[in-house]
């Protein structure tokens, strides 16, 4: 059994996955009020279920104002060798390692600052979605346009899959009495100002 096996069932999470707004709000309602179209901004290319064992070390980027708890409980992660390709490009590149992970997971700076990153071991057996980064293309109410962002998974050293997983929030809750709630442990945090994040921005 995993712990996040009800929310992973939930077709809404392979929407999300996508990188599909599934908020009542955003959709397109028929006649009848239910949703017909949920607009999609960016996410992964073909989901496919993964399997995360005890003991897997995941990483994960998240705004810098965000409590530990509430980043530990969000859904986008990366396995410990695709952290690993980011730090190295980091390195190749000269560029700061929050932002590597921007350029190959593609997330504009409109999303979140990636000043918080975390590394967590899976304490239970969990569901996952797993594919390479999409093209970002979200409408904005700013006037200047749609927010772009490209993925380049056709160049081998930019190709990134990242994870997806669903309901990590609803197994914290259940698990209130822990160190630290939830189906993960957390082992390490590092916190970047805006500039260590932005710093050597470099266009692909």
């Amino acid at each position: 059994m995993y712990a996040n096996q009800a929310a992973f069932n939930n077709p809404l999470s392979r929407m999300q996955a996508l990188g599909k707004n599934t908020r009542p709000s955003a959709a397109i309602v028929g006649p009848d009020g239910k949703p017909l179209i949920y607009p999609q901004t960016g996410g992964m290319i073909n989901p496919q279920r993964e399997e995360l064992r005890t003991g897997a070390t995941l990483y994960r980027f998240a705004a810098g104002s965000a409590k530990l708890t509430d980043a530990a409980t969000g859904g986008w992660w990366v396995h410990k060798r695709e952290f690993e390709r980011i730090f190295n490009f980091a390195q190749q590149k000269n560029i700061a390692v929050p932002m590597a992970a921007r350029l190959l997971c593609c997330v504009p700076p409109e999303w979140s600052d990636m000043g918080t990153l975390i590394r967590a071991t899976v304490r239970e057996p969990l569901l996952a979605y797993k594919g390479l980064g999409n093209h970002v293309v979200q409408p904005m109410n700013d006037g200047l346009g749609a927010v772009k962002m490209t993925a380049h998974n056709h160049i081998s050293e930019l190709r990134l899959h990242q994870l997806f997983i669903p309901g990590l929030a609803d197994v914290a809750k259940t698990k209130a009495n822990q160190v630290f709630p939830g189906a993960l442990v957390l082992e390490r945090h590092w916190k970047f100002s805006k500039d260590q994040a932005n710093r050597g921005w470099i266009y692909l």
